[in-house]
């Protein structure tokens, strides 16, 4: 009953929280980077938050330990199954060093805060102010980190520059050949990854062409925002150029970062979630670029020569059906493939018969969605692409050439469908299981996917927080009567159950953008819920019991909570020596190790709770807070 309970708040938030969030966001024209900081991760945390809220009425150790939990269950578990899933095309996973450490540093400043504000019992106002402005600030860091980013990458280049002069300076007195030696070695130990790599002329020109291009056969720019349907997954709120092309079979969508835009430095494009780095051998030049919108990205034989089919064939994705791979090794290939910049990149294929419907908004000439369903059903749902331009002649010349495609699609005389299997069956029951809570919760939310109910906004979020009340709420009597029936204490349940149950529907989300080449964007999001969790989650609802209701401090006693604190900061370091020891990079083995990890933890709170001592496995004196 307790695991329906957290799929009821997952589905509640998922589908209606976090997407009201994105039209408010919208409506009041807020920055895609302001929003994903802010509002997003306000909407990402609703389960826990929820929780806690409900702790305001019903006081319980619940919510707390489900933030405490979450932080490691987050960590190791989400990172290592997207590790697990990443393809090996793009292992091991380069991660942005900047954005890595600004996570990593934030996550343990929280669990620090966290551990000051209850080590004596109690939350004063005090305590959730500091908390908020933990909040204030961490949202400042990822709003500039672009700019704070190129701002130590250039002082980095100065140091570096200014150190070597002068160790030539002090060098001058030596032979020209040992001066010229060091020279040389010295030019071999840059760090290839601060060199912003000019962009190829002819693909300058391509991509300016293109913008302006009403012919979707040969290629045009359209902004690009996925949303996933999943509250960790949908924290990037923010719109990417990509080339993208119209063929007989299926919508093409290149991987190359936008050479000609504002973000188009590659120093800061690392950073970011969703850009990936190609270790394929299907060419020399390996580099960074966009990660897939719904498939895994294959690359194209080139013109020139014969194709290196085993590139595309190699890859064992189950997310791709035979008509994608036709159309990846087929002989037509996009218009662009002979151009630099887009030959050696990687290309997504999205078939026509994929795309559910096509979807335009009352009265928005600039904007259209499109619906699509991926092939490995059971681990990914309906995934939407927002697409935008600023020409209202290319939308339109796109929403018709879309349309009528479909349409084809659908006239043509296909095979009959396949037999069920197990898994079909056992989805069917699931779906029944399901039918209850979706049935209420769609006739009382106005769905915020539909153009003509966007501006019941206010009713959907009021609506999405009394839902996810009731079922945090239901899950708080739940923890009660496991309590009383057997003994575990609120506070296991919260660091365990509550902390897993929150946030395991993110694993599968997790493992669906993993496959896409989207890994850093799990790894990114997993450590930036847990700074949330604390800086929102919790100090959101201890702001309000503390300024508006108790007018004051209030109790919040917390058994055994430095060993769950710095059980937070070893299973931390895991991640950290993996990702320095590695090269700044996490290899595949890594995810294994990461979920043994968690395993142990799971290990040593249950005998922790067996043995009613928190230091166990070690000798257990006097029992302490």
């Amino acid at each position: 009953a307790i695991l329906y309970l957290f799929w009821g708040m997952a589905f509640v938030c998922d589908e209606y929280f976090v997407r009201t969030i994105d039209v408010i966001s919208d409506r009041f024209q807020i920055p895609d980077d302001v929003a994903g900081a802010t509002l997003m991760a306000l909407g990402c945390n609703g389960p826990e938050m929820a929780l806690n809220t409900i702790s305001i009425f019903h006081p319980s150790n619940i919510g707390v330990g489900a933030v405490v939990g979450g932080e490691v269950f987050n960590v190791l578990v989400i990172i290592g199954t997207a590790l697990l899933a990443t393809p090996d095309m793009y292992m091991p996973l380069k991660l942005g060093r900047f954005c890595f450490f600004r996570d990593v540093i934030f996550y343990m400043v929280s669990v620090g805060m966290l551990y000051w504000v209850l080590h004596n019992g109690s939350v004063s106002r005090l305590n959730a102010a500091v908390l908020l402005c933990g909040a204030v600030v961490y949202t400042l860091v990822v709003t500039y980190s672009a700019k704070i980013s190129a701002w130590f990458a250039q002082e980095r280049k100065f140091i570096r520059t200014a150190s070597r002069r002068f160790t030539q300076a002090r060098l001058s007195f030596m032979p020209k050949i040992l001066t010229a030696s060091f020279d040389a070695a010295g030019d071999d130990d840059d760090d290839s990854e601060d060199e912003d790599d000019e962009p190829d002329p002819e693909t300058v020109a391509e991509w300016q062409r293109a913008q302006t291009c009403k012919d979707p056969e040969a290629g045009s720019i359209l902004g690009v925002r996925v949303d996933l349907r999943n509250r960790l997954m949908d924290r990037n709120h923010h719109i990417d150029n990509r080339y993208m092309w119209l063929h007989e079979d299926g919508l093409v969508v290149s991987t190359v970062i936008d050479p000609v835009g504002e973000r188009k430095s590659l120093q800061l494009q690392r950073g970011q979630s969703g850009i990936c780095f190609d270790y394929d051998k299907h060419t020399n030049d390996q580099h960074w670029h966009h990660g897939g919108l719904v498939n895994q990205p294959i690359f194209f034989g080139s013109q020139d020569g014969p194709k290196d089919e085993k590139s595309a064939n190699s890859l064992q994705n189950p997310l791709l059906t035979e008509s994608q791979r036709s159309l990846a090794t087929g002989d037509v290939n996009p218009p662009s493939i002979q151009l630099p910049g887009f030959r050696d990149a990687p290309w997504e294929v999205i078939p026509f018969e994929d795309i559910l419907y096509c979807e335009r908004g009352v009265g928005d000439e600039k904007h259209f969605n499109l619906h699509v369903h991926q092939h490995d059903s059971h681990l990914g749902n309906l995934i939407t692409l927002e697409l935008s331009t600023k020409d209202e002649a290319v939308m339109n010349a796109w929403v018709e050439a879309l349309r009528g495609k479909l349409l084809a699609q659908r006239r043509k005389t296909t095979e009959a469908p396949p037999a069920k299997g197990v898994m079909d069956s056992l989805m069917q029951w699931v779906e029944w299981l399901q039918f209850p809570v979706k049935f209420f919760v769609q006739r009382t939310i106005p769905d915020m996917d539909d153009p003509k109910q966007q501006h019941l906004y206010p009713v959907s979020f009021t609506m999405s927080m009394v839902w996810l009340a009731v079922f945090a709420f239901s899950v708080v009597k739940a923890c009660d009567g496991i309590h009383e029936d057997f003994g575990i204490s609120t506070d296991v349940l919260g660091f365990t159950v509550a902390a897993a149950g929150t946030s395991f529907p993110n694993v599968f989300s997790g493992m669906c953008v993993a496959r896409q080449g989207k890994t850093s964007m799990a790894v990114a999001n997993a450590l930036g819920a847990n700074v949330q969790n604390v800086f929102l989650a919790l100090a959101v609802p201890w702001t309000i019991q503390s300024f508006f209701l108790v007018g004051g401090p209030f109790p919040m006693p917390v058994d055994n909570l430095l060993p769950a604190v710095l059980e937070c900061a070893i299973t931390l370091m895991p991640v950290v020596l993996v990702y320095m020891c590695s090269s700044f990079a996490m290899p595949k083995w890594s995810g294994g190790l990461f979920l043994l990890t968690y395993v142990v933890y799971v290990v040593f709170a249950l005998g922790q709770q067996i043995s009613k001592c928190p230091m166990w496995p070690f000798p257990c004196g006097t029992s302490s807070r």
